[in-house]
């Protein structure tokens, strides 16, 4: 979320938000800065940078609430990278990926240009997160490729700051697949992460296909082998896309026969921007023609004792006896649903659907009524 304070004339903060005396004093007892709003102020601590908020600034500025983690640029821009309704947060530490996946939400632009955070400003975000948070997310682009160094020391910083938290490793595994880096990272890994990585394909010929990297699956292949070696937390996601619907049961099998001791694997819809957008002919596929595509998968993977998880499908476009396993994957602010998802008696646990993807195109919904759909 970015919001802008025309009238800002300090410097790059990241701080953590209060709206009373109290709040302020308990987040300056933890040496953290603190962003003091009131309804037409922010005083910035411990710098003491007060900034009058414009009456048209007011009503965009509301919605951040106390212990927010915020930061705000000389330019009066700022971002939020946690908030506290939602009760988790994340960084993505690149913009950069070493692949071009065809279904990615990301462009091939945003991948390609260099938009990587300093070390400094990584720990900074991180230092103001709550200790009592519950899950935090390390994405990109690819997040390894922030260097070997650097990632390692993130990830330090990490233990030291969030050691009770959930930490979640959204990589596509290829620098694991290195040896050096791999027992780099390993040395440094938090206890409580757990490490997603997709598989696009059986073989390396859909894989990397789909990655549009040569030599990605067997470098993938190879990172999930190293992390179940040392009994790291493991998760394998499988994006559904007409590419690879034809193959997700063959996927099991291979997961089954490879890596049975995968703690998860994931089910994922798609989110119909950036690639996945620019190669829709390609890609698009219903949710309900992408849950049809996946049942026998699932069925294998749990008879063979594996979890399973279905990310970003609506209760309404999956069996029944299939909504145990389906999550409320999408963030809030990026979910939306249907006027006629209102009458739904499951729509506070589901995750709607991507802004995205129905600004693309518009999925029937079928409202759960009495168990039931409409």
């Amino acid at each position: 979320m970015v919001r802008y304070l025309s009238n800002y004339k300090g410097e790059y903060r990241v701080f953590a938000v209060s709206k009373c005396k109290e709040t302020t004093d308990y987040l300056r007892s933890l040496n953290l800065n603190v962003g003091e709003f009131s309804d037409d102020t922010l005083t910035i601590y411990p710098d003491n940078v007060i900034t009058d908020i414009l009456e048209s600034e007011r009503e965009r500025i509301s919605v951040f609430e106390e212990f927010d983690v915020l930061e705000i640029n000389s330019n009066g821009i700022i971002y939020r990278w946690y908030a506290d309704a939602e009760g988790d947060a994340g960084i993505a530490t690149t913009s950069l990926c070493n692949s071009n996946c065809i279904m990615c939400p990301a462009s091939e632009n945003e991948r390609r240009q260099t938009q990587t955070m300093s070390v400094e400003r990584l720990d900074e975000v991180i230092r103001h997160m709550p200790k009592d948070l519950w899950h935090f997310t390390i994405t990109g682009g690819e997040p390894t490729l922030i260097g070997e160094d650097a990632f390692a020391h993130i990830l330090n910083t990490v233990k030291k700051e969030l050691p009770n938290t959930k930490i979640l490793l959204l990589t596509n595994g290829r620098t694991l697949g290195d040896k050096g880096f791999f027992e780099h990272f390993n040395s440094e890994r938090p206890k409580h992460m757990r490490i997603a990585i997709p598989v696009h394909g059986s073989n390396a010929e859909k894989h990397d296909y789909i990655t549009q990297a040569t030599g990605s699956f067997n470098q993938t292949v190879r990172a999930i082998a190293n992390l179940l070696k040392v009994r790291a937390e493991t998760e394998i996601r499988i994006v559904v896309s007409k590419l690879n619907c034809d193959d997700i049961l063959n996927i099991a099998k291979f997961i089954v026969d490879a890596f049975p001791s995968v703690s998860v694997v994931n089910f994922v819809g798609l989110e119909m921007r950036g690639n996945c957008a620019a190669h829709a002919d390609d890609v698009l596929i219903s949710y309900q023609e992408a849950f049809h595509k996946s049942k026998e998968a699932i069925k294998l993977l749990i008879s063979n004792g594996i979890d399973v998880g279905l990310y970003n499908f609506p209760y309404c476009m999956i069996d029944k006896n299939y909504w145990p396993i389906a999550q409320k994957s999408i963030s809030a602010y990026k979910s939306v649903f249907n006027d006629e998802c209102e009458n739904c008696l499951l729509k506070e646990e589901c995750c709607g659907i991507f802004q995205s993807t129905k600004n693309f195109y518009k999925p029937k919904v079928y409202p759960i009524v009495d168990g039931e759909s409409q």
